[in-house]
């Protein structure tokens, strides 16, 4: 009987410990570093995130080494479930349609699945969580880790079947708000690519 009772004060004790899904910043900019575990490629990129408003600009940032290439600025405008995508060069806009905006948060029904600390702990060191979103049957597996201060996030991995065809993307050097509203103003070519679109 005692036994029992420890056994469930145990339990109690550490479901206490565990935290609770914190709130992410409603608005911020940063960069990330993405990389396609399936293709085998990587991009750097610079992110204005707007949770409010549920939409994100992902401007690619153009690499001297990779001549050839081509880069672009994502729009992403969840009210209009559209994402707009701009050739920085040409400025040539595609219009596609977007079901689908995943916010940079944890969601509510997300697993924890541990803390550990970044840097020279404790001194000059900070500690993250991270936190998972394993649903039976989804399409998408979800790992991210997040300041356990401010719930900025640090990294996460997105994958479908196995680890080997996922995307990682880590972020850094974010600051608080949005420098320049204006950029989530859909550009004049964009108006006209999506007023074609509509037209055929």
């Amino acid at each position: 009987m005692i036994r029992g009772l420890v056994v469930l004060a145990l339990v109690a004790l550490a479901a206490a410990q565990i935290p609770l899904p914190c709130q992410t910043p409603p608005a911020w900019e940063g960069r990330a570093h993405a990389y396609d575990h399936g293709e085998g490629q990587e991009n750097r990129f610079k992110i204005s995130y707007d949770a409010v408003n549920r939409r994100r600009r992902i401007l690619e940032e153009i690499d001297a080494f990779t001549p050839g290439r081509e880069f672009f600025e994502y729009l992403e405008i969840e009210e209009e479930h559209r994402v707009y995508i701009i050739n920085q060069a040409t400025r040539h806009c595609d219009v596609r349609e977007d079901q689908f905006f995943r916010p940079y948060e944890i969601p509510s029904n997300a697993t924890f699945e541990g803390a550990y600390n970044i840097g020279l702990s404790p001194v000059a060191g900070f500690e993250v969580h991270e936190w998972s979103d394993r649903l039976p049957g989804a399409s998408l597996t979800w790992i991210g880790s997040f300041s356990s201060h401010d719930c900025v996030p640090i990294s996460e991995v997105i994958f479908k079947t196995n680890i080997t065809n996922s995307i990682t993307n880590h972020f850094y050097d974010i600051t608080a708000g949005i420098s320049d509203p204006n950029i989530f103003i859909i550009p004049p070519e964009c108006r006209a690519a999506l007023k074609e679109k509509e037209m055929k």
